[in-house]
């Protein structure tokens, strides 16, 4: 009986430690996956048809250069620790007249995609914050931005000739 009971306490452990080397590995990220990667943006950028020049802005950090339907933006990125938790798309505007605070806020009320920031000299700056931490986005999330971007643009653009 005590020869049964090693047995069976032998076969136990051999089960258990065959239960633990079964358990699944972490499974990498998926090749499509975007993440915080300043020369990953780019290159989606690029494949998409907008040019990219690539800089750092006054702090040092990663930034892009690019230009959609002939507007020239900027992609700011931020807390990059090295991929980059955040980034935002910026373009500005020069008017004739400066832009009032209740027009910028109409705009951001009935847009809410993309907000207005007006500068000191009145003149409009478009701003589309982007979070990529952790886990980033799917390529067909991270494309659906640059042509929500696209459009939060040209909308705006319009909106200054009506």
């Amino acid at each position: 009986m005590r020869a049964l009971g090693a047995l069976f306490l032998m076969a136990c452990l051999q089960a258990s430690a065959g239960f633990a080397q079964a358990a699944p590995e972490p499974v990498p990220a998926p090749s499509w996956q975007v993440v915080g990667d300043p020369d990953l943006i780019g290159r989606l950028m690029a494949e998409r048809g907008m040019p990219v020049t690539k800089g750092t802005d006054i702090q040092g950090l990663p930034m892009l250069e690019s230009r959609v339907d002939d507007m020239l933006f900027n992609v700011y990125f931020y807390d990059c620790t090295p991929l980059c938790r955040r980034m935002q798309f910026v373009t500005s505007f020069r008017l004739t007249q400066p832009m009032t605070a209740d027009d910028a806020n109409d705009w951001n009320r009935d847009n809410p995609f993309g907000k207005v920031v007006i500068a000191e000299s009145g003149d409009p700056y478009i701003e589309m914050d982007i979070g990529v931490a952790a886990d980033g986005l799917g390529r067909k999330n991270f494309d659906d931005a640059l042509e929500t971007w696209r459009d939060v643009l040209g909308e705006f653009r319009a909106s200054l000739t009506q």
